[in-house]
């Protein structure tokens, strides 16, 4: 009996155990479902006021304080102030101030003689280089060089030679700043080329008519060494503007025309049949024992 009793008080021991192992897991569960529970409540609550809260971002447009609207800014008083500097069609061009005083020229060039205007542009400048000689206007090139004739002056032209302005003194006078003041004191008158443009003009329309009329004004008289003519000799005719503008000079020996030797008597012949049908002459003069070519327009 009491052995029974025992046994009875084990079991209920171990039933009592079983019972407090499933009421802790009880608890446990409870708890996680409340959890759960809460967490879900939460969500439900939340998650609308997060997602206003996402919205992308976009840019806006600039808005004045005033609220107009921007598209209808007026700008024409920016677009009248001529922030560039206001167009002008017939706006005048500037001109590259004259160089009276550039430096001495390194080319080997000699400025035999000049051709002053009042207009710049129509300015001669009779130029000699390699023995052969050639009038050069304004803007153009002295051939054998790269230098362009750019002013032409009473005693001195200026060159530009490869983008540098340069003085070529007229032959005969020793370059000085100076000179562009006391040029009529320097140079010895009576090699003062300057020749007035509307008389040249005139004389060469008079030769463009009647091409002989070119010996009125450039005289030529024969030359004999051991009774051979070897030349003739030039001196300036009726009006030496035409002498002095392509370069002669009194005393100079024409001892060929166009490449026509002269010390045979009938070239002159040739040259005169065939001069109504010359637009130009290449007079090749002997100056000093020196040959120069000298072009004559007609």
């Amino acid at each position: 009996m009491k052995h029974k009793m025992v046994n009875t008080l084990q079991q209920f021991g171990e039933s009592m155990k079983e019972l407090g192992v499933q009421q802790r897991a009880s608890e446990v569960c409870t708890v996680i479902l409340f959890m759960l529970s809460a967490w879900i409540v939460g969500q439900m609550v939340w998650q609308p006021w997060s997602a206003a809260s996402l919205t992308s971002w976009q840019p806006t447009s600039p808005s004045r304080a005033d609220g107009a609207n921007p598209e209808k800014v007026d700008i024409t008083q920016l677009l009248n102030g001529n922030l560039f500097g206001k167009y002008q069609a017939d706006a005048p061009v500037v001109e590259k101030p004259k160089v009276q005083d550039a430096p001495k020229s390194r080319l080997n060039v000699v400025l035999v003689g000049v051709v002053t205007s009042s207009e710049q542009n129509k300015s001669l400048a009779v130029i000699a280089n390699r023995g052969k000689q050639a009038t050069y206007g304004i803007g153009e090139v002295i051939a054998g060089t790269r230098a362009k004739l750019v002013q032409v002056h009473a005693d001195r032209v200026i060159v530009d030679n490869s983008g540098r302005d340069e003085t070529v003194m007229l032959e005969g006078i020793k370059y000085s700043k100076s000179n562009e003041k006391n040029e009529h004191h320097s140079r010895p008158k009576q090699n003062e080329p300057k020749v007035s443009s509307d008389s040249l003009t005139k004389i060469r329309d008079e030769i463009r008519r009647d091409a002989k009329q070119i010996f009125q004004y450039v005289r030529m008289s024969q030359v004999k060494k051991d009774g051979l003519v070897i030349g003739y000799r030039l001196s300036p005719g009726k009006d030496k503007a035409l002498f002095d503008s392509v370069g002669l000079r009194a005393g100079d020996i024409a001892i060929a025309i166009n490449g026509q030797a002269l010390q045979d008597p009938a070239a002159m012949g040739e040259v005169f049949r065939s001069l109504s049908q010359l637009t130009e002459l290449t007079l090749t003069v002997e100056r000093d024992g020196q040959p120069f070519e000298i072009y004559i327009e007609l």
